[in-house]
């Protein structure tokens, strides 16, 4: 009998896919990551088909579309909305078959403590909450996480009580430390899983070492040539912008965070190799959703931008060949892909599609999409819709990425806002500055297929969206 592959599964927060030097976009540093990229399977069409942290992550685990685990928005305070007992994930499959699971960093899919108390005994503020052993870690047994919190200069952690670890050095250093010392101590009588989950570079951006900000002091601005100087401020009322200078600062600091993730990265490699991991070992590198960083206007994400939702992934180790892949793989394939990879058996009850066979090929991804929307999930939004009787998850914006192509209904995140439908030639137009508005899909024959595939998964889905169009 083969021996089973162990997995080492890393992942960042916010992490646009053309912010990896491998990728010729964005002009950032990344020479372990590159390097890795070179002698494994990069995939250049990855996308996050709900780019918010909790509906990947869920649909990341489970196999399975957001809407369908409940996750049309992010655990957040106020919101009765976290990643259900009975949702069947990755790690619990993996059990099943003699693997040891760990999960380390951030976790984004429990419900905050302080909708239950305002006083947690676990010491968890705002969106944080400590995730006891049981049902709730969904089948990872070695824990070391939080739920959400950005302070990543003095990040804090829960293992097996509720009293916090708390840590004054750079998360994703601490991290990485954490995950060395599980894979030192993880044995060899059993293969292992390991999910390490990054904060960094999810904003507020200015939380990172110097020694990497000191990188970046020259870099010219614009970096991308949809850029706009004056944008929203991520974390300010929709009255306030962001000046020039402020995005100059922010990008400097993204670009910063990432060659700081590079750097732990390369030293994750290093352990893995020390130990002669090496040839057991498939080693994915990937990230929730991107992050706009002023293109077309916008910072951060929720958006159906390539810059939103195109995150990187490459799959290495393990005796993977080197070489591209372009297969259009959402969030939901993941974990059937995964699975697959590691020659684990699929569940049924996964809605996603393998892509492992595209992966192991090296396809041009010729034909193949994904389907991507988002809900209004702010608080602000969330009471008038439900006072005025409005579900949530009948509006908002559902699409179609395909390998050339993004195709979007736009029903808006307000009562009565009008349809638009846009179709972008990410072959012709890849800054997607120039979409065409259609009146109708009928108006277009590619449009109108992609209407047609659209609709059919919004009725397999059940999702009250189809009612828009």
């Amino acid at each position: 009998m083969p021996k089973k592959k162990n997995l080492l599964f890393v992942f960042a927060d916010q992490w646009r896919r053309m912010a990896m030097g491998c990728m010729g976009q964005d002009p950032v540093a990344t020479p372990c990551m590159d390097a890795f990229a070179a002698r494994s399977m990069l995939c250049t069409d990855a996308v996050s088909c709900f780019p918010l942290c909790s509906p990947h992550r869920a649909s990341l685990l489970t196999g399975r579309w957001p809407q369908s685990t409940g996750m049309f928005t992010n655990c957040k305070p106020g919101l009765d909305v976290r990643l259900r007992d009975d949702e069947l994930c990755i790690p619990e499959v993996a059990k099943q078959h003699g693997y040891r699971t760990a999960y380390i960093g951030k976790w984004h899919l429990d419900e905050p403590e302080v909708n239950r108390s305002p006083a947690p005994a676990s010491g968890a503020r705002d969106w944080d909450a400590y995730t006891p052993p049981g049902v709730r870690r969904h089948g990872f047994d070695h824990w070391y996480a939080y739920n959400t919190c950005d302070t990543h200069l003095t990040p804090h952690y829960w293992a097996d009580s509720p009293e916090a670890v708390r840590v004054e050095e750079w998360s994703p250093i601490h991290e990485t430390d954490k995950a060395i010392e599980y894979l030192e101590t993880a044995g060899r009588d059993a293969p292992f899983m390991l999910f390490l989950s990054w904060n960094p570079p999810h904003s507020p951006y200015q939380y990172v070492p110097q020694r990497y900000l000191d990188q970046y002091q020259s870099l010219a601005f614009p970096v991308r040539g949809n850029v706009q100087a004056e944008v929203p401020h991520y974390h300010t009322p929709e009255t306030c912008t962001m000046t020039s200078g402020d995005l100059e600062e922010a990008t400097r600091e993204y670009f910063a965070a990432i060659t700081g993730l590079d750097e732990q990265f390369g030293r994750l490699l290093d352990a893995v190799k020390r130990l002669g991991l090496a040839e057991d070992t498939l080693i994915v590198l990937t990230a929730d959703h991107g992050d706009m960083m002023g293109s077309h206007g916008l910072m951060a994400k929720h958006v159906w931008y390539e810059e939103s939702i195109g995150i990187p992934l490459v799959v290495g180790g393990a005796g993977m060949q080197a070489g591209r892949c372009g297969q259009v793989l959402g969030s939901a394939d993941l974990a059937p892909t995964l699975l697959e990879l590691l020659g684990l058996p699929v569940p049924d009850v996964m809605e996603g599609v393998s892509a492992a066979d595209a992966i192991l090929q090296g396809a041009s991804g010729e034909g193949s999409f994904t389907y991507l929307y988002a809900c209004p999930g702010g608080l602000g939004l969330l009471g008038p819709l439900r006072q005025a009787g409005i579900d949530p998850k009948s509006i908002g914006w559902r699409g179609v990425r395909g390998k050339d192509y993004t195709y979007i209904v736009d029903a808006g995140y307000t009562p009565g806002a009008p349809l638009r439908r846009l179709w972008y030639d990410l072959a012709a137009d890849p800054l997607q500055l120039a979409p065409r508005e259609l009146a109708r899909a009928e108006d277009d024959p590619a449009a109108c297929e992609a209407e047609a595939r659209l609709r059919r998964w919004l009725e397999k889905e059940n999702d009250p969206f189809l009612q828009r169009l």
